[in-house]
């Protein structure tokens, strides 16, 4: 067996080893909680400290990330952060890096984080001050978002270096071992041309081999990086009638029967036998939270939480919803603490509208159209979007300031609804961007330490933060409960191209 051959047959056996490695750990590099949205946010305490802080994921890794903190309180005076990959010894951690102050912004902070592989880290946070010391910890999955390729320029650039390098080298050679052996004055004889041209050619032999084979690694490292590069569930969605409500029996004359359909979710089973899967873990007490959300005008929002009839097959009964095509988001968080999105459309036909039993309490429905600001119910009361008047940036703080108002505007309180005071569900027309947001960010609350206490009622004003990650057009949905019932509003809002500065 040649070198090159030998070669080949080694990295056929690596990339073998590397598919059966990538495909068991990749779900431990899934992190695509909001689609077309990437980055995390998270609003909290460090200590004494209220504070809220921005990670903007990088597109590879290893990479930076940026952390943006902005911390209220009193007199600040340094905050650094690290990231700490999850569980891991604190004695291995790398030492906090010191965050620049924003000029201009006496609360803004910023600085960037190595993320040197993927997977779950602790990004810690630790703010010194007047007050005292205070530490947040915030989780973040760092996962590749996609392959960069060469700059076409760049890659020609490249090549003529390298092939003018490669010709210098054997130039080099060849008179290494063809005129650098000759005496002064010595004539150049063909026993002497014959020795360097043979030197070259091994010397080409020898680049080849080191060429290819550096192909053939290439290959490889790129292979195993495109595998372990997100790639979301496959997902099956499907609706039928729910014969077991009626028993199989066919309706007698005169008599009404309750029209019930189901929705199922399946996770394919080809995907999950290919690689490790990991059961879910409730979020925010909920194993999965499904959306159902109307193409074309976005006129409806169905918020379900399905009941697990498998690890990986879900049921919830379905609300009437307006026929037509729909988007479907499932919210999912599996045990090791890593979020992602399933997302699948489905078609519904009519349905007649009748009384709806849901499969959980907190499931929740609207059917309409988005306001500017405010949201009008029927018993007089507002919600009203404080920043909806303001312009609209990609990037910048998307400013979800909500309140509710009784008809004299006195602010009203809330409930908890699944631990928060409220859900926000953001989609962009074309289905594109999807988020699921809570006023403590879009860290998924996991553990009953993960959700702070809620009291019986809270003032019924709250903030989601959130950056529009892209222009376009969006639809907001807010939901919160009052009187034992979840009550939900719409608004629209343009969102404009990428904001130049600033984070508020």
């Amino acid at each position: 067996m040649d070198v090159t051959s030998e070669a080949l047959s080694i990295a056929r056996a690596v990339t073998r080893r590397v598919a059966i490695l990538s495909g068991a750990l990749s779900l431990l590099f899934v992190c695509a909680a909001h689609v077309g949205s990437p980055d995390a946010y998270f609003d909290g305490k460090a200590g004494p400290y209220p504070l809220r802080v921005i990670i903007r994921s990088p597109a590879v890794i290893p990479a930076r990330a940026e952390i943006i903190v902005r911390v209220t309180g009193s007199a600040v005076t340094r905050v650094t952060a690290t990231a700490r990959v999850w569980g891991a010894d604190k004695k291995n951690a790398p030492p906090p890096d010191d965050a620049a102050r924003v000029p201009g912004d006496s609360t803004l902070w910023t600085l960037q984080l190595w993320m040197m592989r993927q997977g779950s880290y602790a990004v810690i946070v630790h703010v010194d001050g007047a007050a005292g010391p205070g530490t947040a910890t915030v989780p973040y999955t760092a996962v590749a978002q996609g392959v960069l390729k060469m700059n076409r320029t760049m890659a020609v650039a490249l090549a003529a270096a390298g092939i003018f390098l490669i010709a210098g080298m054997l130039t080099i050679i060849g008179a290494a071992a063809g005129e650098a052996t000759l005496t002064p004055g010595e004539a150049t004889d063909d026993r002497v041309r014959h020795r360097a041209r043979r030197v070259r050619l091994t010397g080409a032999a020898i680049i080849a081999v080191i060429l290819i084979g550096g192909r053939i690694w290439w290959n490889v490292e790129d292979r195993a990086y495109a595998a372990a590069v997100f790639r979301p569930e496959i997902v099956h969605v499907k609706v039928r009638d729910d014969t077991s409500a009626r028993g199989g029996r066919v309706a007698r004359p005169g008599h009404t029967e309750q029209h019930t359909r189901i929705v199922t979710l399946v996770i394919d089973s080809s995907v999950t036998g290919q690689r490790t899967w990991l059961p879910l873990i409730p979020d925010h007490g909920k194993l999965l939270h499904m959306f159902f959300v109307k193409k074309n005008g976005l006129g409806a929002l169905a918020h379900l939480h399905p009941l697990a009839v498998t690890s990986t097959s879900f049921e919830s009964s379905l609300p009437f919803l307006p026929a037509g095509e729909y988007f479907v988001f499932a919210d999912a968080v599996h045990e090791n603490g890593f979020a992602e999105t399933l997302v699948e459309s489905v078609r519904l036909g009519e349905q007649p509208a009748m009384a709806w039993k849901a499969s959980d309490p907190d499931d929740a429905i609207f059917v309409g159209n988005g306001v500017r600001t405010p949201f009008r119910f029927d018993d007089g009361s507002t919600l009203s979007w404080d920043g909806a008047n303001s312009a609209h940036a990609a990037g910048a703080d998307a400013g979800l300031r909500f309140t509710l108002r009784d008809a004299n505007g006195a602010v009203l309180s809330v409930e908890p609804y699944m631990g928060m005071a409220a859900h926000a569900v953001v989609v962009r027309d074309d289905g594109k961007v999807f988020v699921h947001l809570h006023p403590m960010g879009t860290t998924p609350a996991i553990g009953s330490g993960a959700m702070p206490a809620m009291e019986s009622a809270m003032a019924g004003s709250f903030e989601f933060p959130w950056a529009f990650p892209s222009a376009g057009h969006y639809r907001v949905w807010v939901q919160f409960k009052r009187a034992g019932t979840v009550r939900s509003a719409a608004f629209d809002v343009e969102v404009g191209p990428t904001a130049k500065a600033g984070t508020r």
